[in-house]
């Protein structure tokens, strides 16, 4: 193995140890499904593997593996029509214990980011719990900083709203 492909090597395994859960966290967000956003993630670490061994130039690998995984996660609706489970059923979903916090808190952001437009949910997504910054965001999303910025504003202005209204349960 040469020096360069060292390099990559470890900077690879480096962002596997470090990063590992937070990139399965980020898929799991998008997917709801434990098995499947595990696949995800590990297909697409394959795939960024294979494509650096075949000296694909990266700059920043971290934000590419990032934006793979975003990528695949808009695939994976693509290709499979999801499961839909109306969300007064979701109890019945079988869930075991380990993965019953993640599920609930997916669950719950879900509840409220489906009220808003594709692009302001993904960029809450990204912000507040992804811990992005805005830079990042417009990185990935290949947007402006300045749309990333004021989508997230107006999303959460949305929120903000429909919280306050009278009655409304969430």
């Amino acid at each position: 193995m040469n020096e360069e492909t060292e390099h990559i090597v470890t900077e690879l395994e480096r962002i596997v140890t470090e990063r590992q859960d937070w990139l399965f966290r980020f898929a799991y967000m998008r997917i709801g499904i434990r098995e499947d956003a595990e696949d995800l993630v590990q297909e697409v670490l394959l795939g960024v593997f294979r494509r650096l061994k075949e000296k694909t130039r990266v700059d920043n690998m971290e934000q590419y593996i990032i934006r793979a995984i975003s990528n695949a996660c808009t695939d994976y609706f693509r290709k499979k029509a999801p499961k839909v489970v109306m969300l007064d059923k979701v109890q019945e979903v079988a869930i075991n214990d380990s993965d019953r916090q993640i599920h609930e808190e997916y669950m719950r952001v879900n509840r409220l980011l489906e009220t808003l437009p594709r692009e302001q949910s993904e960029i809450v997504r990204l912000k507040c719990y992804d811990d992005l910054t805005f830079k990042q965001i417009a990185e990935l999303q290949d947007i402006p900083e300045a749309t990333a910025k004021s989508r997230y504003r107006y999303a959460i202005q949305h929120l903000q709203q429909m919280m306050n209204k009278k009655g409304h349960a969430i």
